[in-house]
């Protein structure tokens, strides 16, 4: 049996218990969160002033930050438990031996963009279209990825272009988020909690093991070799970086550090 085969009936099992990790932990979250902190949502418009036309400001919604974590934590329980399911077992093996794991690239597109754009709000990113534009370039980024997977099945060497397309797609809200987070702190102290800091450097660093662990894979260093094993990368990775996000968030909110 081939190991990536073999491989892919050990992950089937692997995927379900991660699936129930992220079930329990999103079930948890969701009944002890607290929804009293708020981010309000605003919009950006120009209005006439007797010194002029000026930009003003509403705010359209206010979002409870705590929210997201469960949401994000339920999405990638759903993911891994279909992707074990009977219905998709064949169709998941049958992709691993071919070095692909499309329901991957799409859960990720959305969990991971929600993860993104909470955190770059508590830094101070709260204009619709700001968040818009977070959401759509990271969506972008986990669309490279899959492009990268499904392109390189069809060519003898490595075509990078689609990875290289993801790393800027994914690289500019992490520099927006940044500038704000420097400015914020800088100019008003406290103005950022010191979870909200925390998870952004952690949830930094995790996004770009991601990106590590693909570039190893099509590199085919040491165990990566096999397409399987960054495979099982990718979900512990997930697991992890999830989980505690999702727990800082909101024992963050909860204690008002």
């Amino acid at each position: 049996m081939k190991p990536e085969k073999a491989l892919g009936k050990q992950l089937q099992k692997f995927n379900r218990i991660a699936g129930v990790f992220h079930l329990v932990q999103g079930a948890a979250l969701f009944f002890i969160l607290n929804n009293e902190t708020r981010i309000p949502v605003i919009t950006r418009f120009f209005t006439d002033t007797p010194e002029g036309i000026r930009p003003e400001s509403d705010i359209l919604f206010e979002f409870p930050v705590a929210l997201i974590a469960p949401i994000f934590l339920l999405l990638s329980a759903a993911a891994h438990l279909f992707i074990s399911s009977p219905w998709y077992v064949r169709r998941y093996e049958t992709d691993i031996e071919k070095g692909i794991n499309r329901a991957r690239w799409w859960e990720y597109a959305i969990s991971s963009s929600l993860m993104l754009v909470v955190l770059l709000m508590l830094g101070g990113l709260i204009e619709i279209s700001a968040i818009v534009f977070i959401f759509t370039l990271n969506f972008i980024m986990n669309m490279m990825g899959l492009m990268m997977e499904m392109h390189n099945q069809l060519t003898q060497k490595t075509s990078w272009f689609s990875f290289n397309v993801g790393v800027l797609a994914g690289i500019v809200p992490w520099i927006m988020g940044g500038i704000y987070f420097v400015v914020s702190t800088n100019n008003i102290a406290d103005a950022i909690p010191v979870y909200a800091q925390f998870g952004f450097l952690l949830t930094f660093i995790f996004f770009n093991t991601f990106a590590l662990n693909m570039f190893l894979q099509y590199k085919k260093i040491g165990k990566w070799k096999v397409y399987a094993f960054g495979e099982r990368a990718y979900i512990v990775l997930s697991l992890i970086s999830k989980s505690i996000l999702g727990w800082v968030i909101v024992l963050g909110t909860m204690e008002g550090v």
